[in-house]
């Protein structure tokens, strides 16, 4: 009878202890963006597993994969007016020259990027060679840093008189909704692309969808390059060091605001 009591006092002495370690360990972890899993087997034993840890603040996707097909426009080599950064490619198959969205998309990140880290934002560039790493996995592969903000940079087609901006964001994440407003009013002033009403991710935007909880997702289609005239617009360096000054700028602004 009394060693049962010494164990069962054992027992609920252990526990206590493991709820202050938990306790203490937890706030330890919410201060460093860590998230941790508890597991107490037989009321005994405590084990302790890293689920995640923020390698970055900010993760700016190129959006679609190098070579995708479907993603380009074709253009007369002659006439049109881009700078040396944006490739005019020709794949030998007849078709003609064209632009590829992946190579405009790069280019606005990267400058992101750059601002970003000036401002001393640990930024992360994530870039895709192959459709391997394209739409449900380019969550997947964010999920791994763990940042506190997702944004995936594109550029849209449709028709060649299409003219536009908009952010899509994830209807499930309040917080997605009002990144996405913050990132769309802030170029709003950048006097060559127009701002279009913003737009909720209704399932089909794969990246969006399985983005961790703890990570907030938006989704910029920065012009459409299916208009010459728009192409040649987004692919200014002008352009591009406008957009990406005010967009990294608002992106400082909310990750020292709700996450430092």
């Amino acid at each position: 009878m009394i060693r049962l009591l010494l164990t069962k006092f054992k027992n609920i002495l252990l526990l206590l202890l493991i709820g202050a370690m938990v306790f203490s360990t937890t706030i330890q972890a919410h201060s460093q963006s860590e998230f941790i899993k508890i597991s107490i087997v037989e009321e005994q034993t405590i084990e302790t597993t890293m689920i995640q840890h923020r390698e970055c603040d900010v993760v700016i996707r190129v959006g679609e994969y190098q070579g995708k097909a479907g993603k380009r426009i074709y253009v007369n080599n002659t006439t049109v007016n881009l700078p040396d950064d944006i490739p005019v490619r020709n794949d030998g198959d007849g078709k003609g020259f064209y632009v590829s969205e992946w190579d405009i998309n790069l280019k606005e990140a990267k400058a992101i990027v750059s601002k970003l880290q000036e401002q001393g934002i640990n930024a992360k560039l994530q870039v895709a060679y192959s459709k391997s790493e394209d739409l449900n996995a380019a969550a997947r592969i964010a999920n791994k840093s763990n940042p506190y903000l997702y944004v995936s940079i594109h550029h849209n087609s449709y028709e060649s008189n299409s003219s536009g901006y908009f952010s899509m964001y994830n209807p499930h994440c309040q917080s997605s909704k009002i990144v996405a407003d913050r990132l769309s009013n802030a170029i709003q002033y950048n006097g060559q692309v127009p701002k279009m009403a913003n737009r909720e991710n209704t399932g089909y935007i794969g990246e969006l969808n399985n983005i961790h909880s703890t990570t907030v997702p938006v989704l910029l289609e920065l012009g459409f390059f299916s208009n010459i005239s728009e192409l040649e617009n987004i692919c200014s360096d002008s352009y591009v060091d406008y957009v990406s000054t005010q967009l990294a700028n608002e992106l400082t602004n909310i990750v020292n605001e709700n996450y430092k």
